[in-house]
């Protein structure tokens, strides 16, 4: 006998989705993360200038709007063939590290953190249990906020970028400002990681299944760089292909119940091609904040180094560390900063093809643009949910199996399925775009 179980709406997490477990025969048959909103930006992109397009595509999400602003300005300014000053970049790369330190601090205190707690009324109990915690997630929130609004002149669509320049450049008060907030949010962040060991401690942590394989894809932008490398479990190379390979290596599958696509390898093919994106990812990176010596003399950072134990909290332990280690990027940054740099000449009537990429606070993101003398012909996006959403249903099927009881979730098991879907922060916003 067939029965479905329906948990409506997904809680803490940015957008609505429901999850369908179907049960058959006392056994789970199929766990769906159902994401169904549908809004259309690769559709109604199509023949706008291009001027508009970086504007437009960063209303997809309001967390990581300068994300998508930027990576779309990296894809327009590939295709059109223009190079930017270093120093544009440097500030792009700092106002996107901002959005880093804002949604993670969101993402591990208030969405995730109540659950580690026993917090059921989330951040408003949080406010009352552990006030002191609070008040520092709050500053830390409020400090990635100022440095996208410092740079962007909002802290969220930012209206201060343009291709190939910056509309409203940054003053040297304003650089200093920036230098000091991030100063401070290194300070709190490595006062955080200490105490939150505590909440880490793996008592309630959902194991990735060993037996399953899993595959992590980060995108390395460093100079000389640009490169996309797949890990596996243990930390190996076992794929690396170049930006402008990525749609050779890259397809997605589509699903008649859900609007959020199933990117997946190529080489590995459906489903053995299914990757992982994020912080946990981003934590295999050569170069990359686990490599960072101070992050090092940090005990969560020895936790992650054990990869046998790897959990889902490990996400959780990676945004934690990650808040410190973008204070890190932007305080170096910083130091090649030339404000007299702010502009290059554009051709916009030029036609080409463009791939814009960078690590969003949530992983991989990509903007590939076809342009016809100055307008988009063609949009294609694939944003760190999709990426994560097959793994999201399949990890979803394995918690729900162990907890059937009766042709019923537990409420445990309820509980558990909730906090494995806000543990990967999806962003249900992006991954319909």
């Amino acid at each position: 006998m067939s029965k479905k179980i329906l948990l409506q709406k997904a809680t803490r997490i940015e957008g609505n989705a429901d999850i369908h477990i179907e049960v058959e025969n006392g056994s789970v048959k199929a766990a769906r993360f159902l994401v169904e909103d549908f809004r259309g930006f690769e559709r109604f992109s199509q023949g706008r200038r291009v001027e508009f397009i970086p504007h437009l595509v960063s209303r997809i999400c309001g967390l990581c709007s300068g994300a998508h602003q930027v990576a779309s300005l990296k894809a327009i300014e590939d295709g059109l063939g223009v190079d930017v000053p270093s120093s544009i970049k440097n500030l792009r790369q700092i106002l996107v590290l901002g959005e880093w330190i804002s949604s993670h601090a969101l993402s591990y205190f208030f969405l995730t953190m109540p659950d580690f707690v026993g917090a059921a009324g989330g951040v408003f109990e949080l406010m009352d249990t552990h006030p002191e915690v609070t008040g520092e997630a709050f500053a830390l929130r409020k400090s990635g906020q100022r440095i996208v609004e410092l740079l962007g002149k909002r802290a969220a669509h930012p209206v201060a970028l343009g291709v190939g320049r910056f509309l409203i450049s940054p003053t040297t008060d304003e650089l200093k400002e920036v230098r000091s907030i991030t100063l401070d949010v290194k300070e709190r962040a490595a006062k955080l990681i200490g105490q939150m060991g505590k909440f880490n401690s793996g008592e309630k942590s959902i194991v990735l299944p060993p037996d399953q394989e899993v595959l992590f894809l980060t995108y390395d932008d460093r100079p000389g760089q640009d490169v996309f490398r797949v890990y596996n479990r243990d930390g190996e190379v076992v794929a690396r292909f170049s930006r402008e390979g990525f749609e050779e290596n890259v397809s997605e599958m589509r699903a008649e119940w859900t609007f959020a696509k199933f990117p997946y390898l190529k080489s590995f093919g459906f489903p053995a091609g299914m990757v992982l994106v994020g912080p946990l990812s981003r934590s295999y990176q050569e170069g990359g904040f686990l490599d960072d010596p101070e992050i090092a003399s940090f005990e969560l950072a020895n936790q992650l180094r054990d990869r046998s134990a790897l959990g889902l909290e490990s996400y959780d332990i990676c945004r934690l560390l990650e808040i410190f280690w973008a204070a890190q990027r932007i305080l170096h940054l910083l130091e090649d900063v030339d404000l007299s740099q702010m502009s290059v000449d554009v051709d916009f009537k030029v036609s080409g093809k463009g791939i814009g990429v960078l690590e969003a606070p949530r992983g991989v993101l990509v903007h590939s643009y076809l342009i016809n003398r100055g307008c988009i012909e063609r949009m294609r996006l694939l944003v760190a949910t999709q990426f994560n959403n097959a793994y999201i249903n399949l990890l979803l099927r394995d918690v729900a199996e162990n907890y059937i009881e009766d042709g019923r979730i537990s409420d445990e098991g309820e509980q558990l399925i909730g906090r494995c879907v806000r543990i990967f922060d999806p962003c249900l916003s992006c991954a319909t775009h």
